[in-house]
């Protein structure tokens, strides 16, 4: 999950909740429809072995973006492989992709009932272990919190879920719906895979609700479903002015200095109001409607609390939007890295670098097209390359995804909407992200069906950070929910 920032679309509930207060009224009792007795008592009583298994899941470092990390990506394919089918699921097998390999298993012996497929993705970001309290891969129970990298982001939904239908077989041999799981290995790096393989299987993919795990909670007392993602672009570049390093009192002076032309280079990125420079940027994007802007202005926003919590002194950029349109209406462009020259911790190399290194990531919003704003990017670059320089492009393995919108009016949305008003006792947030999904946009896509949030980890536990973390109540009551969620279904 790339970091997330979602932001509440208050008037949403405003617009739909007389709605939502008739449809629901006409169905059946909230209460028998969603009763979990039967299966809560297996969950409690078994949360210190799930515990051991999920710091176990952790462990493994299934970093997607490390190309020597094939092993270790294969081992957690297993891992959950092998959990899917002890859990009592068919079909479990994983199944290779050009890239990281996807894990798939189903339950199917209901017929005449609907089929409920769920998505989550086994792989991590990578860590700077420095920062963290403890090794990231060596995951820790402290306070009632499971420290470990995707502890949060993806593994905690991932395991959720699948506790969920062991509770429920258990307790009942049985389940209320036919399941499907689907988990990637690649939605860290984009998903890159993911279009190809649901093409070639669209039968075995084939439901009536989708839901992603790659999601969370506002809050332990605040629930919140996501209507839109933004969708992502990156790229990385090299910049050369020489061969190699060279001695700053013989060449200083004469040699163009690769940092200080690649801080250059970058700084015409942007306008002085923070605006994308890149010229054809914003070409297809949609200007703000009245309606947007009043959602903005209305969502319960605590801008100083959000600095605060973030160690930051100012929210700036393009100029003319507030913090929340910018996140949620606006496109950007991020150097998220650069690098050159001498730089360790000790001792100081008297050198004009010869060489800089840049990433960017672009969050793109509806319209846009993640392969045409590389070309405009990469015009951009050839345009404003100082003199004696070349620009030569690495490929990051296809990091390149659309945005995504989804409606209200969709039974999925309706029975996760209604679970969650019932676990939390209030109706849920309706919101948006700044964050990307790959995977969101290709099920909408290709196969026509909206997949809808439904994760539990919160706002707070570090996903993308160092420190990451996830409560072993979020564990819990993510558990809690599914069962709701598909017994809710299975009643219908």
């Amino acid at each position: 999950m790339k970091q997330l920032f979602f932001l509440p679309l208050t008037m949403f509930i405003l617009l739909f909740h007389s709605y939502y207060a008739e449809a629901f009224s006409k169905t059946k009792p909230v209460g028998d429809s969603m009763d979990i007795s039967r299966y809560k008592k297996y969950i409690d009583d078994n949360m210190p072995v799930h515990v051991k298994e999920f710091i176990d899941f952790v462990s493994i470092p299934s970093i997607s973006s490390l190309a020597a990390n094939k092993a270790a990506m294969q081992r957690c394919a297993e891992f959950l492989s092998n959990k899917l089918q002890k859990t009592g699921m068919f079909n479990a097998k994983v199944l290779p992709t050009d890239g990281h390999p996807v894990v798939f298993a189903e339950w199917n012996k209901v017929a005449g009932k609907p089929t409920v497929l769920i998505y989550g993705h086994y792989d991590v970001q990578p860590v700077q272990e420095a920062l963290w309290v403890s090794n990231p891969f060596v995951p820790k129970e402290m306070n009632g919190r499971i420290y470990g990298r995707g502890a949060a982001d993806d593994k905690g939904g991932i395991v959720t879920a699948i506790w969920a239908i062991e509770a429920m077989l258990k307790k009942e041999d049985k389940l209320p719906v036919n399941v499907k799981f689907l988990f990637e290995g690649e939605e860290e790096v984009g998903s890159p895979n993911l279009p190809k393989f649901i093409m070639a299987n669209k039968d075995l993919l084939k439901a009536d609700y989708a839901y992603s795990v790659d999601a969370f909670q506002k809050s332990d007392t605040e629930p919140e479903m996501i209507l839109s993602v933004r969708g992502g672009a990156t790229m990385e570049f090299t910049l050369t002015t020489a061969n190699r390093d060279l001695h700053s009192g013989v060449f200083g002076g004469k040699l163009i200095n690769a940092s200080q032309a690649m801080a250059q280079l970058i700084a015409s990125f942007h306008d002085a109001d923070g605006k994308v420079a890149v010229e054809g940027f914003y070409d297809k994007v949609l200007p703000m409607t009245d309606e947007e802007k009043t959602m903005a202005a209305n969502a319960p926003y605590d801008e100083q609390k959000e600095l605060t919590e973030n160690g930051a002194k100012l929210w700036k950029g393009e100029k003319g939007y507030t913090s929340l349109e910018r996140v949620w209406y606006r496109p950007t462009l991020d150097v998220t890295g650069v690098w050159s020259g001498y730089t360790a911790d000790d001792g100081f190399l008297n050198i004009v670098p010869g060489s800089a290194h840049c990433r960017l990531m672009c969050r793109l919003v509806a319209d846009q097209k993640s392969g045409e704003i590389i070309e405009l990017i990469k015009k951009h670059i050839a345009l404003h390359t100082p003199q004696g320089s070349t620009i030569t492009y690495k490929d990051l393995g296809g990091f390149a995804n659309e945005a995504a919108q989804f409606s209200t009016n969709t039974q999925s949305f309706r029975a996760a909407y209604r679970v969650l008003t019932k676990l939390y006792g209030k109706e849920p947030l309706l919101m948006g992200t700044g964050g990307s999904n790959a995977a969101c946009a290709h099920f909408k896509n290709l196969l026509n069906l909206p997949i809808y949030s439904f994760g539990f980890l919160q706002e707070d536990e570090n996903y993308h950070s160092h420190n990451e973390f996830m409560r072993v109540s979020d564990l819990q009551k993510g558990q809690y929910a599914f069962c709701m969620l598909l017994k809710y279904i299975g009643a219908k």
